[in-house]
């Protein structure tokens, strides 16, 4: 497998970039001709504060379908949390993803803090964080009626940084309620960490799994090694992967030279170019279409 060609016809379902926030590695512009010149069949723009449909309306004009962009909401405190009104405007205006929450989840702050790097976003004071479960353990009415939304528009349901048990009781009920797309984001991240058997459960049940690189840079709290995602990976079934970058932190290489190098390492690590073909071509194909 060509190094220079690793990307032709890929996907990277999970890229940040400026404007943002907090600063970025590049902006959408920088961004967009990268993924043109390695020949990239599609990116997913995320930012944890906004919806990206405007953002994505935009680079597709411009890109004329060189590359195609796909774009997301994440239920945090800017859009009001767990809010079906935001979902539903993101849904008529053709968001392809609804993140459940991610910087702002109760698993995510007990884990990585509050407000703080890699993960600096906007939060009220003294927040503990969301959570989509009651007192009695079953999902609030509120998850219940942003899953119904996302099945009737056809949406991407992804888990964003619930813990694993929160995460498999909402796709156990999505699954239930119609969703058919449904993906477990960066499942071996330290602030998701889904064990083997919990990603089996969720595949399953029908879900995608994501792997993200940035789990395995230093920018990662308790990263984790291009060994031990290369072991579940293996373990699981590359059937059943999505790979993507999650990168365009500062001091991370930019997200489509760090896809590459993620790519790359795996290859060395003894995947085939069909078992690479399916986690960066088909699977986020079959997801995001």
């Amino acid at each position: 497998m060509n190094p220079e060609d690793i990307l032709v016809a890929a996907y990277d379902i999970h890229i940040h970039a400026a404007p943002d926030v907090v600063p970025r590695a590049c902006d959408l512009m920088e961004l967009g001709q990268k993924a043109v010149k390695a020949r990239m069949r599609g990116l997913l723009i995320k930012d944890h504060c906004t919806s990206t449909v405007g953002r994505v309306s935009a680079l597709n004009t411009f890109f004329n379908g060189k590359c195609r962009f796909f774009s997301a909401i994440c239920l945090n405190p800017p859009v009001g949390f767990l809010n079906p009104v935001a979902v539903e405007a993101a849904l008529r205006a053709g968001v392809n993803v609804i993140y459940f929450p991610t910087y702002a989840a109760a698993n995510h702050i007990g884990i990585w803090g509050a407000g703080k790097p890699p993960t600096a976003f906007p939060l009220p004071g003294g927040f503990k964080g969301i959570s989509i479960l009651d007192n009695n353990e079953n999902l609030v009415k509120e998850s219940l009626d942003i899953i119904k939304l996302i099945a009737e528009y056809d949406a991407v349901l992804a888990t964003g940084h619930l813990s694993p048990r929160e995460g498999l009781l909402l796709i156990r009920e999505a699954r239930r309620m119609g969703v058919k797309r449904l993906l477990i984001t960066h499942a071996s991240e330290s602030v998701t960490h889904y064990k083997l058997e919990e990603q089996q459960e969720a595949a399953s049940l029908g879900a995608l799994i994501e792997h993200s690189y940035f789990a395995a840079t230093e920018l990662c709290p308790n990263q984790t090694s291009i060994e031990e995602i290369a072991f579940q990976i293996k373990n699981l079934g590359c059937e059943h992967i999505i790979l993507s970058s999650d990168l365009g932190q500062v001091g991370n290489p930019d997200p489509v030279e760090g896809f590459a190098l993620f790519v790359n390492e795996l290859v060395s690590l003894g995947f085939s170019r069909e078992e690479i073909d399916l986690m960066i071509r088909e699977n986020p194909r079959k997801l995001l279409s």
